[in-house]
């Protein structure tokens, strides 16, 4: 009873993560709320059953401690940036803020008292927001107890990346105005279930590298030392099951490169590489397991271009590729121009979680020709908003987790966990890169997907090879890497 209950719950936070993408990334306070809803029931159905004895602390949970605290630490500030204070430290903490306050004459009456945050309910809806997020990054933590569950969840992934591919690459080449929802979508690009293409492209940059990893979680065993050998044991691999899920990768890689975002392409190509890289240099593997993770990983950039020459023409896509970037850039730099002034304004404390649509208005000029809500550059906008505090806090929760997933691809013998250490590098990696230049981490249902890929990481340097739960013995299965013991003649 306990385990079905316990896979009950896994299958139910699936569920939750599929459905995340479809109502326009969860970008709307009502899929906000509904997300949140679900994160907080299934995290307190995992607190009744462990209060009963039936759902035990794992391992990775254990030894994930300072990446959840780094993360509740952030969450912390942000409660912390909407209590109320007297309007004279919020002169000695935020001089801005107190400018904004000093123009609502009510606000400066003796003994009312104000706040650190310029739009207090988009900062207590980030703490919402926030604390969903640190629910679901435990959550993943205690239910992905052995290969069955990483296995899942990681299929989970690819087939939501397959079907946003898909849906965004028939909408573009069949020119629908409409999307999921009925929302209003561009020509000719790929969006997908989301109402921004970039966001599509941050989507799949991290799906595609979990499938890259299933990929390389296959056995590369060659059946002897000669070159027909190496040759039978190429062949074998590239007929194998995993046929399907190259497939896979490969249609969205082309949905990546319909959505024309240049720096989506570039976060996921940049990426590649430096995991590849890392990979072939420290992951313990034979030279023709080495070879054949090096001609896949090839093979897929290769047959991706040729799909797309063949459809469209390479010069055809760099020309739109280069078209649309020069017109986003000529907005975005302006854009940073302005933000600047306003990140040192609001430093060292933050204008607050969630505030930068209105903290950013006075600082807009006329060449800033409509309101923004986000300044296409989560680093500038986290620490605008966030403040030093928080701003440090989730980047050192982020760093961590990259940090165990580089230690996965070291120590970790096991294929599975090892290539699992291998995606969580390379999406958190992409989806960094893509930052600097958009806004995908204020998406929900972004957001939660980079919170999954932190949590893969400290699954994969430290979950158990099989479940303890299906053990015999109530004592957890040992580790992979540790030797085992001798037993006497």
């Amino acid at each position: 009873m306990a385990a079905f209950a316990e896979k009950s719950l896994f299958i139910a936070l699936l569920g939750l993560l599929l459905w995340l993408p479809l109502p326009l990334g969860s970008n709307r306070t009502w899929a906000v709320f509904l997300f949140s809803a679900m994160a907080f029931i299934l995290g307190a159905l995992w607190l009744l059953l462990h209060a009963h004895g039936r759902a035990p602390l794992t391992t990775p949970f254990r030894k994930a401690w300072p990446a959840s605290v780094l993360m509740a630490a952030s969450l912390l500030w942000a409660v912390l940036q909407d209590m109320p204070i007297s309007p004279s430290w919020i002169e000695v903490l935020s001089p801005q803020a107190a400018r904004l306050y000093s123009s609502l004459a009510e606000v400066v009456e003796p003994g009312v008292t104000a706040v650190i945050s310029v739009d207090a309910y988009y900062t207590r809806l980030a703490a919402f927001k926030g604390l969903a997020y640190l629910i679901l990054f435990a959550l993943l933590l205690l239910l992905a107890r052995g290969h069955r569950q990483v296995t899942w969840l990681a299929y989970s992934l690819v087939a939501c990346g397959v079907l946003e591919a898909l849906y965004g690459s028939a909408k573009s080449l069949t020119g629908l105005e409409f999307g999921f929802f009925g929302q209003e979508v561009a020509k000719g690009v790929a969006t997908g279930t989301y109402a921004n293409r970039n966001h599509l492209a941050g989507l799949l940059e991290m799906t595609i590298a979990v499938g890259i990893g299933l990929l390389i979680a296959g056995r590369f065993s060659s059946p002897g030392h000669g070159w027909r050998d190496w040759l039978r044991g190429a062949a074998g691999f590239l007929l194998s099951n995993k046929a399907p899920l190259r497939i896979a990768v490969v249609i969205m890689a082309i949905g990546l490169v319909l959505t024309r975002s240049r720096m989506g392409n570039v976060g996921f190509a940049t990426s590649l590489s430096i995991a590849g890289a890392l990979y072939l240099l420290i992951a313990p593997s034979s030279r023709f397991s080495a070879g054949m993770i090096l001609a896949m990983l090839a093979s897929i950039v290769l047959i991706d271009l040729l799909v797309i020459g063949s459809y469209f023409g390479i010069e055809e896509v760099a020309r739109r590729l280069e078209e649309t970037s020069a017109t986003e850039a000529s907005n975005r730099v302006d854009l940073y121009d302005y933000a600047m002034p306003y990140v040192r304004d609001y430093l060292p404390f933050g204008s607050g979680a969630g505030s930068f649509f209105a903290a950013f208005l006075p600082y807009s000029g006329q060449e800033v020709i409509k309101q923004y809500a986000h300044a296409h550059n989560d680093y500038l906008e986290f620490l605008g908003e966030w403040g030093v505090v928080g701003f440090t806090a989730m980047g050192l929760a982020v760093v961590l987790s990259l940090a165990v997933a580089v230690s996965a691809l070291r120590q970790r013998h096991d294929a599975l966990l090892r290539a699992m250490g291998f995606a969580s590098f390379m999406g958190i990696v992409a989806l960094l890169i893509h930052s600097s230049v958009d806004f995908n981490l204020q998406i929900p249902a972004n957001a939660a997907f980079f919170v999954v890929l932190m949590a893969l990481a400290w699954i994969s340097a430290f979950c158990h090879q099989h479940d303890p739960a299906r053990a015999s013995t109530g004592r957890h299965a040992e580790d992979e890497h540790k030797p085992p013991r001798r037993r006497h003649q």
